[in-house]
């Protein structure tokens, strides 16, 4: 029963066997893109394939599956977010995800092969009243793969939220951090053979996240993704991080964007996408 439920996974493995063929651009990541690239601002047609801690190896595991799908792709979106290369979706239960619905099997642990098994037991029993019973629908994307709850937050407390995501998101080792490399290199050259462009962009943050982050591991990341773009002529780098033009107005909490938020950022994209293909080089 619960894995006849529909879910975001489910819907998006079945956009990319339908519609992949369509695609010109297309978003990969975890939340910062979920929340903050909305594909129907894109001039090219888009679709946003991001989930909720979808890690860069899952990215890759995903292009990797439908590459041949996507003939008509010129752009690959990669958001490089503060724990980008830190964390990595290993044998946690979120993987039972890729095993189920897009056939992507890179676990040991059988729990992960199944709905039953991968979370607590009132957990699955409370996801099953919600939808048989209460008939709610555990959908949160749209068709172009945009989520459909980091609409608006009124009310939100920005430092309260940047304290709880920086909590989560700090790193405590960087033993993840070669291999994550490795995940990125393999999308880039992927796409080099396929003569496609991979844009890595780091997300706005509120003021408050950002005072928040520790100077190691943002200053590393930054570095990280400039040397990918020194090192690899079909990648372009772009840090929006501390970018002055998003104000209280466009976020959902601290690290999240609402929908005037996912606007604005994909129209910065889209233009900086707009500048590549008239003069293919970045602005």
């Amino acid at each position: 029963m619960l894995q006849n439920m529909p879910n975001d996974y489910k819907i998006k493995a079945n956009t990319y066997i339908k519609n992949a063929r369509n695609y010109e651009i297309l978003c990969l990541g975890e939340s910062h893109a979920f929340s903050g690239i909305n594909p129907a601002y894109f001039d090219l047609k888009g679709f946003n394939g991001s989930h909720f801690s979808q890690t860069l190896n899952y990215d890759f595991e995903i292009l990797n599956k439908y590459e041949n799908n996507l003939n008509k792709l010129k752009y690959v979106l990669i958001p490089i977010s503060y724990a980008s290369f830190t964390n990595r979706l290993e044998n946690q239960w979120e993987t039972k995800n890729y095993s189920l619905y897009y056939d992507i099997y890179k676990i040991n642990d059988i729990r992960y092969y199944t709905e039953l098994f991968s979370l607590p037991f009132n957990v699955n029993f409370e996801r099953l009243l919600s939808y048989y019973q209460r008939n709610e629908l555990p959908i949160t994307t749209d068709s172009l793969g945009y989520s459909t709850i980091y609409i608006s937050n009124p009310g939100v407390d920005f430092l309260e939220t940047a304290k709880k995501s920086v909590s989560v998101q700090t790193a405590h080792n960087y033993n993840n951090w070669s291999k994550n490399n490795y995940s990125l290199q393999k999308i880039i050259t992927l796409c080099k053979n396929k003569n496609i462009s991979v844009i890595l962009f780091t997300p706005p943050g509120h003021q408050y996240y950002r005072d928040n982050l520790d100077s190691v591991q943002i200053t590393r990341t930054i570095s990280n993704a400039r040397k990918f773009q020194e090192k690899n002529k079909n990648v372009y780098y772009i840090n929006l991080l501390s970018d002055s033009s998003f104000s209280d107005n466009d976020f959902f909490d601290a690290d999240h964007f609402n929908s005037n938020g996912a606007k604005k950022l994909t129209k910065t994209i889209n233009n900086i996408i707009t500048h590549i293909e008239t003069y293919h080089s970045y602005p």
